[in-house]
């Protein structure tokens, strides 16, 4: 096939495979904010007020309830109750066992048990209403530069371990669909040119024709492959910058806590004899 346009239609997919690659990287950004909407819309929590129940013996008051959210995130669950009809509610509470904390996964049948009489030894009962404060547990990413190789294998598999977002899922099918793009125009141009070159138009025009699509389903190929790879590329470097920034960050965390507690060790108390008293006096010592 003729190359006489290919330096040309190179520099211009190379530039478009760069500027797709730089946006790409910038939006983990984007899209930890876009998933967060999604999360605000799907958080529910529901109790189930038929079925609370009071055991009077253990004097315990037992709150049913569904949450729904995420199956893969973990949710902090506090419990507040009102006394005056819902106006005001007092919480969170403390004396509260079961599916209650900073640790709780989406599902059925949860549970919370509150002992009501070590919070509020005058607890009567009356006009009581229960109020259920969900809030995602954020994700904290301490992954270090190494899962760059997660992103190797398979683009965007790193991300879920340096970054602090969770659905990364877009950067592997977009790879892949535009390499898998590129390999379809690659077949289309090859069968077009065996066309061409086996001569089965009749006439000059449509034998040029197999040419020229020939060639533009070449094109085509080389700007999904480009971009393709260098998206790939791009999301290994990001990890790999990213896990060292985590890195860093927990050595720095590291060294802070190690100082703090030297700090703290070197902190004693010494006894000391007045030489002129002989008395025993305590010094600070730092």
């Amino acid at each position: 096939m003729s190359s006489n346009l290919l330096p040309n239609i190179m520099k211009k997919t190379t530039c478009l495979a760069i500027i797709i690659s730089v946006l790409c990287l910038f939006a983990t950004k984007v899209e930890a904010q876009f998933f967060k909407g999604l999360f605000k819309n799907k958080l529910a929590a529901e109790m189930q007020n038929a079925n609370i129940t009071l055991n009077q013996t253990d004097t315990t008051i037992t709150v049913p309830y569904t949450l729904k959210g995420y199956r893969n995130r973990y949710y902090a669950v506090r419990l507040a109750y009102s006394n005056n009809s819902g106006n005001s509610f007092k919480g969170p509470l403390r004396s509260v066992t079961g599916d209650v904390g900073d640790s709780i996964r989406a599902g059925k049948d949860k549970k919370i048990a509150w002992k009501f009489k070590r919070d509020n030894p005058y607890f009567d009962g009356k006009n009581i209403s229960f109020r259920l404060d969900v809030v995602e547990m954020p994700k904290v990413a301490t992954g270090g530069p190494r899962n760059a190789l997660r992103s190797l294998l398979m683009p965007g598999l790193g991300d879920t371990k340096v970054r602090n977002s969770y659905n990364y899922g877009w950067i592997a099918v977009g790879t892949y669909a535009s390499l898998a793009t590129g390999g379809y125009f690659l077949y289309r141009a090859q069968q077009t040119y065996k066309n061409h070159k086996n001569r089965l138009a009749n006439d000059a025009p449509a034998h040029l024709a197999y040419f020229k699509d020939a060639k533009r389903f070449q094109n085509i190929s080389t700007v999904f492959f480009i971009t393709g790879a260098s998206v790939w590329i791009g999301d290994v470097i990001g990890v790999y910058f990213r896990g060292l920034k985590n890195k860093r960050k927990i050595a720095r965390e590291k060294e802070r806590l190690e100082a703090e507690k030297a700090e703290t060790s070197s902190f004693r108390i010494l006894p000391h004899t007045d030489g002129r008293s002989g008395q025993v006096a305590l010094i600070w010592k730092f």
